[in-house]
């Protein structure tokens, strides 16, 4: 019996020693893994921030190209407009003179025109009746109800 009690410890002290080594080890490894999930977790973080600065730099290098274009292309128009206004008191303008040629023109044209209106009628009532117009003036059937 002496040997029996301290064999039934023994096994009694491995049983515990197990089941405690094991949950030791089962601690160990979650925080492991927790820590390596969380070592991940803040490489992809990193890579995103990462990519959304690239992406970012290149929209605002963009914007900055478009502004630049704007810049020259109002300038530009300001320096025409600036010598537009320059040459209007140098060169005369062509429209001066073929606005002139045109009133000239046109006030010919009207005045023969009108002559060839006042001595013609319209198709519509010429000498032959033709369409509605042809026939004798007749009232209206509601006209001869009324009288």
């Amino acid at each position: 019996m002496d040997v029996l009690i301290p064999v039934a410890l023994l096994l009694v002290g491995l049983i515990i020693g197990f089941f405690v080594a094991r949950y030791m080890y089962t601690k160990d490894s979650s925080s492991k893994t927790v820590k390596q999930a969380e070592k991940n977790v803040k490489e992809i973080l990193n890579q995103q921030a990462e990519h959304h600065l690239y992406q970012t730099r290149q929209t605002v290098e963009a914007i900055e190209a478009k502004c630049h274009t704007l810049r020259s292309q109002v300038e530009e128009y300001e320096n025409l407009l600036k010598q537009g206004n320059e040459e209007d008191d140098s060169v005369p303008f062509y429209g001066e003179q073929a606005s002139s040629y045109l009133r000239n023109n046109i006030k010919g044209r009207e005045k023969a025109s009108v002559k060839a209106v006042h001595s013609a009628q319209p198709k519509d009532f010429a000498n032959t009746g033709s369409g509605l117009f042809v026939g004798t003036i007749e009232s209206s059937d509601a006209e001869k109800e009324k009288k």
